[in-house]
This record gives structure tokens, sequence and C-alpha cells, in this order.
């Protein structure tokens, strides 16, 4: 559990006990899935999907317990877990009657499904795995004072988050052609500029970053710094973009709740935890309503109509009857697994062995520069011409297309190391630059995990950018400012006490 209240959910890490438990519980929960998977292979009486549902339900209890209540690493967890849990949880209740892609229907068979849940565990484990290795050994206690500000770096930080995540909420709605309306849907056309989508949402969560920092008060964030970032997420929203503001603007608001939260589990007050959990939950739930809505309204549909849809008690919230069978309905989700189903049976004709990720490099010049840029992996997810998916490639996807399973593990385990390191990294040094390359990392992992891992190489340049300008112009924003003195006291504690002397009593 976490000891340190004076470290908001954002921030939040775990002790040294919590994370042995989390990779020792992540090891035998690992082993016993690959066990489980070879003796279903071999005897079909064995409960595979039962067995395997309440493995991944307790891997993720274990993650919630032992994390240290970390917003930003549960949402990156979750985004895996949701999608795993759901399609063994589908397959233990209906055999393969209801399906979780929504195209290749016949390739979606039990042996494909069991693979695709093995490659998920896999992926879990690792993930969680890869981020208590890095935290270990961090002595948390020695940072209780980690994000100190002097007022006048504070004002700066708020200006420039304001300025940031304005603009850029301004930018993409006129790149995207207006506000979704009446006689406009999504993506009607995009005007101006060739910037991507998942460039602007960088500077825009750097500017939501930002405003967070200049609002930390001890262990909370000041609310009005918190509903103005979710103020400046609502122009996406509206424009029908919901991957990269809704998710961003749900963890935001949780914020609301630090206190309470991060009191229940350092008390271990499971009942007012419990109660937490079903806030959330509900929140959840309305949030995946307003993304239904949203779904059907940017596709021209009719706001009432749309809402009739939604409610309409046939149709289900969860498992709907959508191209030609039952599908259990998870928006962008179906499509990531029906990219993971397409990469188990393309290994085939064998791994990539990192190809994908080799070819970052060649995506990493800016489009406007006009230079060959091979394609991603989500444009190759047909099989025998028939589609597997729409729109990007998953996290797991790429990783067993290219190494197999223990790809699954690696290439989670490495996201989730450097995630803490920048963490551990911001900590220690209580340095902004870091602090701000963590949470923009965090928020990014929608795009990230369902979409394609290239958005964090793609965020690391533009940090190497702010980090060149910084050198230049804001010294104090990018080097670490507990740095002691020759009297063995941390510098930014000297400064702040002559601050308060200079203030009038």
């Amino acid at each position: 559990m976490l000891l340190n209240q004076s470290i908001p959910l954002l921030f939040a890490t775990p002790s040294a006990a919590s994370s042995r438990r989390g990779i020792v519980f992540s090891l035998l929960i690992l082993s016993f899935a690959i066990i489980v998977y070879i003796g279903s292979e071999s005897l079909e009486s064995v409960p595979f999907f039962f067995i395997i549902t309440i493995l991944i339900g307790l891997h993720g209890y274990i993650c919630l317990i032992t994390t240290g209540s970390n917003l930003l690493y549960i949402f990156r967890y979750f985004l895996v877990w949701i999608l795993i849990f759901a399609t063994a949880l589908i397959w233990f209740l209906y055999n393969g009657e209801i399906v979780v892609a929504p195209f290749g229907l016949k390739y979606q068979t039990i042996e494909n499904t069991r693979l695709l849940i093995l490659a998920g565990i896999c992926s879990l484990c690792g993930s969680l795995i890869g981020w208590h290795f890095v935290l270990l050994r961090y002595k948390y206690r020695q940072n209780i004072d980690f994000i100190i500000s002097i007022k006048k770096q504070k004002i700066s930080l708020r200006n420039a988050g304001v300025f940031l995540s304005v603009s850029s909420a301004l930018l993409f709605v006129w790149k995207s052609g207006g506000i979704v309306g009446s006689e406009k849907t999504y993506a009607d056309g995009q005007l101006g500029f060739t910037l991507a989508v998942n460039v602007f949402n960088i500077f825009h969560f750097i500017g939501i970053s930002l405003l967070l920092l200049a609002g930390i008060k001890e262990n909370r964030i000041e609310v009005r710094n918190i509903f103005f970032a979710i103020l400046t997420l609502v122009p996406g929203m509206l424009t029908g973009s919901r991957a990269d503001y809704l998710p961003q603007a749900f963890i935001v608001f949780i914020l609301v709740f630090n206190s309470q939260i991060m009191y229940a589990f350092t008390k271990r007050q499971y009942m007012k935890i419990v109660k937490l959990i079903l806030i959330v939950t509900l929140l959840l739930i309305i949030a995946y309503l307003i993304a239904s809505f949203i779904a059907l309204w940017r596709i021209g549909i009719d706001p009432m109509q749309a809402l009739n849809m939604i409610f309409k008690s046939d149709n289900g919230f969860f498992i709907n009857t959508n191209y030609g069978h039952k599908l259990l309905w998870l928006e962008t989700g179906n499509h990531m697994l029906g990219g993971l189903y397409s990469a188990i049976i393309k290994v085939d004709q064998g791994f990539l062995f990192g190809k994908s990720y080799f070819d970052y490099i060649l995506i990493l010049p800016p489009a406007f520069l006009d230079l060959p840029r091979p394609l991603g992996l989500e444009w190759l997810t047909d099989i025998n011409g028939e589609t597997m998916t729409q729109g990007g490639i998953f996290e797991v996807a790429e990783a067993y297309w290219n190494f197999g399973l223990i790809g699954c593990f690696f290439v989670s385990f490495i996201i989730s190391y450097v995630f803490g390191w920048l963490l551990q990294r911001g900590l220690k040094g209580n340095n902004y630059f870091y602090l701000v390359w963590y949470m923009v990392y965090g928020l990014h992992s929608f795009r990230s995990v369902w979409y394609q891992n290239f958005a964090y190489v793609r965020l690391m340049t533009v940090m190497l950018v702010v980090y060149f300008v910084g050198l230049f112009l804001f010294r104090w924003f990018i080097f670490d400012r507990n740095t002691k003195n020759e009297f063995g006291r941390s510098v930014i504690l000297d400064k702040l006490r002559e601050e308060n002397l200079r203030q009038p009593t």
C-alpha cells in the first residue's frame, strides 16, 4: 500500500513490499496460465475460459492493491485488461456464440481465442512487472516534498499550461473543420496544416500537465485547475474525436476525489474503497453512454435518434447484433481484438522480428517532408482479402506479430519500465520536465496502447524539442530542483525560505 499521503494520485508510488508482491504474484499467475493453456490444448475437459477468467480478474486486483493507486499506470494497464478479460468472460459464458471482433468470424476459433487470451496475460504480467521492477528500490519516503514550487515558477507553469491547452484545443477544432452538428459529420474534411492528431494531443497534454503541476497543494490538486483542464478537452470531444479527449477528461476528473482515495488506501478503509469504486464505476457507465452518444452523433444521426438507439432495450448496452452476428460491443476495442486475431493467424507466415518497430525510425520525420513512409501494421491485418480491423494496431497484436508470446511480455515490460523510470526520475530530482513527460506519457496511453506504440516515440521527439528550448530559455524547468548545496541543504528549500522572508508579514 502507498504510505506517502503527500503524493497525489498522478504520482503515487508503491512500497518495496508491494512491488515485490506484484512481481511474485504476476509470475505465479503467468506460470499457471501457461500450464492451463498447455493442458487445454491436450485435454478438452480442462475448463480453460473459466480458470483464465478468474486469473485475469485476480491479476487486475493485484494491480490495484500493489501499485499504490497510481492513476496513470492503472489507466494504461486496464486498457489491455478490459479487452482480454471481456474476451475470456464472454467465451466462458457463451462458448463462442458471441464473438469479440467485428470481422473474420471464421478465424475466431476456440484455438485462436485461447492463444489471444494467453498473449494478453503475457502482456499484462509483463506490464505490471516492468512497473514494479523499476520502482522496487525507489525510496519515496525521501521525496515527501517532491513538488515544492516557488511562487513565480507556479505562475509560469499555470500561464504556459493555459496557453498550450487552449491554443491546442482551438487549433484542433479548426483543423477538424469545426464542431459536429446537424449537417456536419465527423471528419468531413480537415483544414489547414498537416500536423497529425497525436502531435496536437501531445502539446495539449503538456499544457494540461503544467496546469495540474501548478495546482498541487500537499496531497491534492486545486479543483479550479482540474476543471479548467477538463474544459479544454471538451472542444475536441465536440468535433467527434473521443479517443483523445474523453478518457483523459475522465482521468483528470477523478483527481477531484484525490484526498479521499489516497486516505482510504493508506488507512485500508475497505468499505470506503468499495464506495469510491462504485462512484468510479457509475462515472465509467456515464462516460460509456456519452461515448456511445458521440459515436452516433458524429456520423450524422440526429441527437434524439441517437439517444433512442442507445437506450433501445433490444439493442443492448454491451451485446449487439452487428456485422451480421452477435458481438460484445467494445467500440474501438473490437477492432483492436480483430487485429490481434489477425496477428495470430499471420505469424504462420513468419514473425516480423522487430521490423514494424524499426519502421518507426522511417516514419519519425514530419509528414510535410514527403519522405517515404512504410505502412503500419494496421493496414496489413486482412486475411485472404477479409478485413480484420479498422483504425490502429493493438499493443499486444504488434508485439505478438513481431516476437510471439515472449514479445507480448517484454514489449509491455519495457514500456512500463520507461513509464516508471520517468516518474522516478521526476520525483527524485523534483524535476518538472520529467514529471511532465511522465504525465503526457500516461495521458497518451489510449492512443499508444490501442492504436500504435509509435505514439510513445513521437512523444519522445517532442519532449526532446521541449528540453532544448528549456535549455536555452527556461533552465529551471528542465533541471533537477532538489540539488544539494555545499551545506547539504536543498537549494529549492533555501529559495523558498528566501521568498517567504521577502513577503510582508
